[in-house]
């Protein structure tokens, strides 16, 4: 299993996929789902689901984890070429720095999200405020591309186009026991949803690997600009309880300290199900990893939102401890997969 899901942050780590334009993720991670599923599919909203068929349809799981990644739209060419980008939720600007920064029109654009010399007095009022009273933003930061707007506009770069930190500073960073880069929020996630469907089929092998109720896996579309996938996803499955899985923040305000240990999410915008959060943090004291037990208060997830409109009977939130969150985020890699057997393990055996 270790190797397997080094194989899949890997893959994973390296492609682009943000929200509305998660072709690269979806590609990737399609024939993972074959292999452990009975059937997979692509719903309307881009929802790529995959679905293990169990004893009865009656009392479903839906395991879901995003795969849309934070990225930032194009706001405006200016009449040099240079890109202004808008940012969406949870991305900043600072977390990059200036460097390579990928523009996904028909073809892949790389340029530079820059700022400015750091020789300028208050003369250059916002490149000096940049490097003297304020964090880089996204008012002052420009992609640099060497092309015009009519070269541009003619590679299906255009207002609209979604943004992303540039390939060439995805790949994965191995450091100790942990797994760093850029994505892990959603791209770990799905790893960890994926060791969830070969843990259960394991699980109830002696079964014909068939478990006592379905169980869906959804990974799920447009996450980070509001949820609206995965709400659509309890809307249209025929599911009475959806698990998200997630990153949790590592920081002095939360009680999660970064080890190999699962983090059960009681609250962020809504209380989930305390009975089926519970069932989580028995699982995980009796596969021997134990549980950590957090709030947060700037998180969402797609079950949660799910739950609060009413479209699902239980929902949870699965976390692993995550530094540098929607930054170069690190994560210990046996974390992810204590996640992915923590889920696993109950889908074999689901609350009713």
């Amino acid at each position: 299993m270790q190797g397997l899901l080094r194989e899949m942050l890997e893959t994973f780590l390296m492609t682009h996929s943000p929200s509305g334009q998660e072709e690269e993720m979806d590609e990737a991670v399609r024939p993972y789902l074959d292999r452990l599923c009975d059937e997979t599919w692509m719903d309307a909203r881009g929802n790529l689901i995959g679905r293990i068929r169990g004893e009865r349809p009656e009392g479903a799981t839906v395991i879901a984890a995003h795969k849309d990644e934070i990225g930032a739209v194009v706001e405006r060419i200016e009449p040099d070429g240079r890109v202004r980008l808008e940012a969406t939720p949870g991305i900043q600007a600072w977390r990059y720095g200036e460097g390579p920064f990928d523009l996904i029109g028909d073809e892949i654009v790389t340029g530079v999200l820059s700022v400015g010399s750091t020789h300028v007095s208050a003369r250059s009022a916002e490149i000096n405020a940049a490097k003297s009273t304020k964090p880089m933003d996204w008012e002052v930061a420009r992609v640099v591309t060497g092309l015009t707007p009519d070269e541009l506009r003619a590679l299906g770069v255009d207002i609209g186009c979604m943004a992303v930190v540039a390939r060439s500073r995805k790949t994965p960073m191995w450091l100790g026991d942990c797994v760093c880069g850029y994505g892990l929020d959603d791209k770990g996630a799905v790893a960890a949803a994926l060791l969830a469907a070969k843990v259960l089929r394991e699980a109830v092998a002696d079964r014909g690997g068939v478990p006592p109720s379905d169980v869906y896996f959804a990974m799920t579309a447009a996450e980070e600009i509001g949820c609206s996938g995965g709400r659509y996803v309890a809307r249209t499955l025929p599911v009475e309880t959806m698990i998200a899985i997630e990153i949790a923040p590592v920081a002095p305000e939360y009680p999660i300290e970064m080890s190999p240990v699962p983090v059960i999410n009681y609250k962020d915008r809504f209380v989930y199900h305390k009975g089926l959060s519970d069932r989580l943090c028995a699982i995980g004291d009796a596969l021997g990893f134990g549980h950590q037990r957090s709030l947060f208060r700037t998180m969402g997830s797609d079950a949660g939102e799910a739950y609060r409109s009413g479209t699902i009977a239980r929902a949870a939130c699965v976390c692993f401890p995550t530094e540098n969150t929607h930054g170069y985020e690190m994560a210990q890699f046996e974390s992810i997969m204590n996640t992915g057997r923590m889920l696993g393990t109950y889908a074999a055996d689901p609350m009713r």
